[in-house]
């Protein structure tokens, strides 16, 4: 009785989450490279005030150019909170688009640019200040009507449209950026991998034949080094294999 008790009461709770979810009105986030049928899927969930979403982004284009149409990477907004003007920033991409003819990784790109000046740079300047400025990056970057842009930050669909992409992040187990999902699943990358570190986790995803890279350099006799990521590596013993994104195990 009790168990079950306990099983009501679990299913409860995820059917008010559940719930709770706004279903966006399209699939989430911004695809770069491959298609829906690409054998690898990347979710990269940054937020484009943080800086380590900053320094993942040109390594992410790499990957996404050298997969090509084998891998797609979906690019989500992921506003943290203690990121000055990150949900500005979050929306003023849904404005962009819809804007403007030019790919969501120009803004991308013109956005880390600037990064700093929307930071404490930006401390003592109110809302629609920062979205002036915003939009004078789009006159810039992108060549829009600065008038149009800053229609659109002040939309209340694309605010509402920002919130729904933040609350499909947190429904994923997103908490931080940037942070990265490969077929669905979460991958411990560091955001200095380069492009050689992530082809350690794709190409045994594509070329399953293809054993994942063991070292017999750092392990006691007659165990094998396991680096199951880049950089993090386990000592197998007879029997376990390595793993991709696990370790060792039987």
């Amino acid at each position: 009785p009790t168990m079950q008790l306990w099983l009501v009461v679990v299913l409860a709770a995820a059917a008010v989450v559940t719930a709770q979810l706004p279903i966006p009105t399209r699939p989430d986030g911004f695809g770069l490279g491959g298609s829906a049928a690409s054998p690898v899927q990347i979710d990269a969930f940054f937020d484009l005030m943080c800086p380590d979403s900053k320094a993942a982004h040109p390594t992410m284009k790499s990957v996404a150019q050298h997969y090509d149409p084998d891998v797609r990477i979906m690019f989500h907004t992921f506003p943290l909170p203690y990121h000055r003007n990150a949900f500005l920033a979050a929306q003023s991409v849904l404005v962009a688009e819809n804007v403007s003819n030019a790919s969501f990784v120009n803004w991308f790109d013109a956005v880390f640019e600037a990064q700093d000046t929307f930071g404490h740079a930006a401390d003592n300047l109110n809302q629609p200040e920062v979205i002036s400025m915003f939009a004078d990056l789009a006159v810039k970057k992108l060549g829009v009507s600065k008038d149009d842009f800053v229609a659109g930050m002040n939309d209340a669909n694309f605010n509402w449209n920002a919130r729904v992409s933040w609350k499909y992040g947190c429904s994923r187990g997103v908490a931080g950026t940037p942070i990265f999902m490969v077929n669905g699943v979460a991958v411990d990358a560091d955001p200095t991998w380069t492009l050689l570190q992530w082809q350690q986790v794709i190409d045994p995803l594509l070329n399953p034949s293809r054993s994942f890279r063991s070292r017999l350099s750092t392990c006691p006799t007659g165990t094998v080094t396991c680096e199951y990521l880049p950089g993090k590596t386990e000592c197998c013993t007879p029997g376990e294999g390595c793993i991709p994104n696990v370790g060792c195990r039987c």
